[in-house]
């Protein structure tokens, strides 16, 4: 049986993006936001189940999350939450 996901409390981590001045996060500080690690951030970067951007054209600099991808990978991940 598959682990259940972890559910977020999506308003409250709104609130700490919308405080942030910046378009886009780390990976770090969106870990911190999750409480997860950057290694788990990146592999869903990887699987494309967050988006985010390199900041190099070849891909060697650093990844980037938009703030809105965040919030869209959020509500995706509470909507497959079922009681």
């Amino acid at each position: 049986m598959a682990a259940p996901f972890k559910v977020w409390e999506e308003e409250s981590i709104s609130k700490q993006i919308e405080k942030l001045a910046s378009k886009n996060l780390t990976i770090y500080q969106v870990a911190r936001m999750l409480q997860v690690s950057h290694i788990t951030v990146r592999r869903w970067i990887k699987e494309a189940k967050l988006i985010a951007w390199n900041t190099s054209i070849e891909g060697k600099g650093r990844w980037r999350v938009p703030k809105e991808s965040l919030e869209e990978f959020l509500q995706a991940r509470n909507s497959m939450n079922i009681d």
